[in-house]
């Protein structure tokens, strides 16, 4: 005889099910994890590829430090393959490098034209020889971090200044696009271009770039910070939108719920105490975002961005739990089964 309790978890576990495969069979997105949040997991890339086909994901945003564990661009593909995940994009780097020019990741700097140089190369080749090795058809990256305490407020930028950027950005988009990649900057706080709207970075940078050459990522979290609406930015934006990152912020910043105008919080505010949150636990509105992006016909990756759990977050597994059971309940998203 079934008691009332199995009755209720069997109730509630046909309706999980029943939404997940609502949501196959009519969702086309395609959903990723970016590799930053698994870095703790002791073996790579193995670790990480099985706990995404575990919890059903199709895809991740790879990065050098996942292939060169993996012994290589076609190893880290064998191994992709073997868990059935794709690569969703390919993380080029860029912002870690700090708050001033790095090698490889250099994109304004007049005072070292051979920094840019090396940039426009070392992304080119990324999309020819370890993007399109991987399978992916997008390169990722963050532009070189700002100069905080020079320009500690976006929208600096001379039309001198900006264009010299474009330009740049134009020619590794035509080098991208030439090995049939799509190369996507991501507007992130703290670096050369903010989506604070009224330091007017985006806008800028976007009318002086070739919208078949540069695109651009949405990240819900980095948006919401520099006061950014993330539905409105879908609307304004979205044929240049090559991917989107989803991640919550505290509803202080949200320009939804709390009218937050930006800019964002230092990066060392960051450092000492999380901006951002659980998926659907802060100020961003989900359902709205990816209905916006339905509504336009979005068919492509959507990811997950997260730094792995700090003190008191809880465990990555716990992490995962949820937003798995969040992806399919409340944004009905396809996950696999």
């Amino acid at each position: 005889m079934v008691n009332r309790r199995d009755f209720l978890r069997a109730g509630v576990g046909a309706a999980v099910a029943f939404r997940a495969a609502h949501a196959m069979a009519g969702d086309k997105f395609r959903w990723a994890c970016t590799s930053s949040m698994f870095r703790a997991l002791p073996h790579q890339p193995d670790d990480t590829l099985k706990m995404l086909s575990d919890y059903g994901f199709q895809g991740i945003e790879a990065l050098i430090e996942l292939e060169t564990a993996a012994g290589g661009a076609p190893a880290l593909k064998k191994r992709m393959d073997q868990y059935g995940i794709a690569c969703a994009n390919y993380w080029g780097g860029g912002s870690r490098c700090g708050d001033g020019p790095c090698v490889g990741s250099n994109y304004y700097d007049p005072a070292h034209p051979d920094q840019v140089r090396a940039t426009i190369e070392n992304n080119i080749d990324l999309a020819r020889n370890h993007v399109k090795v991987c399978g992916g058809r997008h390169l990722k990256v963050n532009l070189t971090g700002r100069d905080m305490k020079a320009h500690p407020v976006p929208g600096w930028w001379t039309t001198e200044e900006l264009s010299v950027l474009a330009k740049t950005l134009n020619e590794i988009g035509k080098g991208c696009a030439d090995a049939g990649v799509k190369f996507c900057f991501h507007p992130h706080n703290w670096t050369l271009i903010d989506p604070y709207p009224a330091g007017n970075e985006v806008k800028r940078i976007m009318d002086l770039t070739d919208p078949k050459l540069v695109y651009m990522v949405a990240d819900t979290a980095h948006l919401s910070l520099a006061g950014t609406d993330p539905v409105q930015f879908v609307n304004e934006w979205f044929p240049r939108i090559g991917d989107i990152h989803l991640k919550d912020v505290r509803v202080k910043y949200s320009p939804a719920k709390s009218g937050w105008k930006g800019p964002a919080p230092s990066r060392e505010e960051h450092a000492r105490d999380n901006l951002y949150k659980q998926l659907g636990e802060g100020g961003v509105d989900f359902v709205a975002f990816l209905g916006a992006l339905r509504k336009k016909g979005y068919d492509q990756w959507v990811s997950l961005d997260f730094d792995a759990p700090r003190p008191g977050e809880g465990t990555l597994t716990e992490n995962m739990d949820f937003r798995r059971k969040y992806i399919l309940e409340t944004l009905h998203g396809s996950l696999k089964s």
